[in-house]
């Protein structure tokens, strides 16, 4: 092979490594950009009264008067959704109505009242439930969406290096023969050691490269009431807090306690992970107004809040319990 066209395949490779650099490089910027405008968008939604009516939760008195006749006409889950949506005083002036109602004539005009009034209160219920979900399921999309794009720009950047390496060890072995051709034997030697020294670089700058991060911003936390436990939540509307607050059965733990179990194991799983890995860095604080998130950070966030969202929707369901139980007529219970 002559000088000439060693030195055309050389330019070759080089102009290829220059386009194949260039391009990731904007393509890299791109992503940057659009890494910076998702984990900035804050889903702004106000879950703390959104339907307009201020839920009272109404817990009832165990072995009470009221509390015997509703457990004869109501089930569990139905009576624990009832008390967070505060329908219990109408539920017992229902059911004292319908203890004198007659079979053979229709139902009262004050007692189709008290139902209707219920069943708005329900309605209600559902759009404070709804919005809740919503807050939830922003937050948990948007830090998916964060974390893809981190992933992807680690992606991008592991390609680069690979590139370099390639490109690298096949303009050094090029080198070494061009020098060789022209009896520069000590010349292709240091060249070889000198690019093997550089692949090797590129190689261990590879695995020594820290995984990149997000400014993920969250001054509205869904997971920091569930965490800390106030008395009262800012983030949710008082039926969704008292809900949650509620053991789903008696002898359970409430529904907060099974999340925040849950979420220690979660945390204590990837704590135990980073450590596999050799990772020496400040713990994400996932619980604040927002912090610097790797990917894995941000899908262990998406996972802790898809949970929560889980626990949510599930309150619609003793929401359409309770609804069924209102509208059918005691006796066929």
């Amino acid at each position: 092979m002559t000088n000439h066209t060693v030195y055309r395949i050389l330019s070759w490779l080089i102009s290829l490594f220059f386009v194949a650099s260039l391009t990731s490089c904007l393509t890299s910027r791109q992503t940057a950009y659009t890494l910076t405008k998702i984990a900035s968008d804050n889903c702004a939604i106000d879950s703390s009264g959104t339907s307009g009516y201020v839920f009272h939760p109404v817990d009832l008195v165990p072995g009470s008067s009221d509390d015997s006749l509703l457990r004869h006409r109501y089930g569990e889950r139905g009576l624990r959704m009832a008390q967070a949506v505060g329908l219990t005083t109408l539920l017992v002036q229902a059911a004292l109505l319908e203890q004198q109602q007659k079979p053979s004539l229709p139902a009262s005009n004050e007692y189709l009242a008290i139902r209707q009034k219920m069943t708005d209160q329900l309605q209600l219920a559902s759009f404070d439930i709804a919005t809740a979900v919503a807050l939830v399921d922003c937050d948990s999309k948007r830090a998916s969406l964060t974390a893809t794009l981190l992933t992807r720009q680690e992606n991008s950047r592991e390609k680069r290096m690979t590139i370099g390496a390639i490109t690298t060890g096949a303009l050094t072995a090029l080198t070494v023969g061009l020098l060789k051709l022209g009896d520069h034997e000590d010349g292709g030697e240091w060249v070889g050691i000198g690019g093997g020294l550089a692949e090797a670089g590129l190689g261990i700058t590879s695995l020594l490269q820290k995984p990149p991060k997000a400014d993920f911003q969250h001054q509205r936390n869904p997971l920091r009431d569930i965490w800390s436990h106030p008395a009262n939540s800012t983030v949710f509307p008082p039926l969704v807090w008292y809900y949650l607050n509620k053991p789903k059965s008696e002898g359970n733990p409430s529904i907060i306690d099974g999340l925040r179990s849950r979420w220690e194991l979660l945390l204590s799983l990837s704590a135990e992970a980073k450590r596999s890995r050799r990772r020496s860095r400040q713990e994400v604080n996932y619980f604040g107004n927002g912090d610097f998130y790797t990917a894995e950070d941000l899908t262990v966030r998406s996972t802790m809040l898809g949970q929560l969202a889980t626990e949510l929707q599930l309150m619609n369901n003793d929401l359409t319990i309770l609804l069924n139980e209102i509208v059918r007529p005691a006796l066929k219970r």
